[in-house]
């Protein structure tokens, strides 16, 4: 784990974040206190993704429209029952 101070990770937040990014931790540290801690988030399986259409409607995969109060799985458990 590296530490990094304010006005550093200030010069060099692109850098940092793309060693975060390859999974490193990263100690924040102010006057040689540690203020913060950056690490890499858990990293998610690829599955359905949702995002917000054009009249606060939802839409799926392959343009399917889900309402926002309803489960995506249940959603396309429901399209594969019909």
């Amino acid at each position: 784990m590296d530490t990094i101070s304010i006005s550093n990770l200030k010069a060099h937040l692109s850098a940092t974040l793309k060693s975060v990014r390859a999974g490193k931790r990263v100690i924040v540290v102010d006057r040689d206190v540690p203020v913060a801690e950056i690490s890499p988030l858990p990293r998610k399986k690829p599955g359905l993704v949702v995002r917000p259409a054009k009249k606060g409607k939802m839409s799926g995969p392959l343009g399917l429209k889900v309402s926002p109060d309803l489960d995506p799985l249940e959603h396309l458990l429901e399209e594969r029952r019909r």
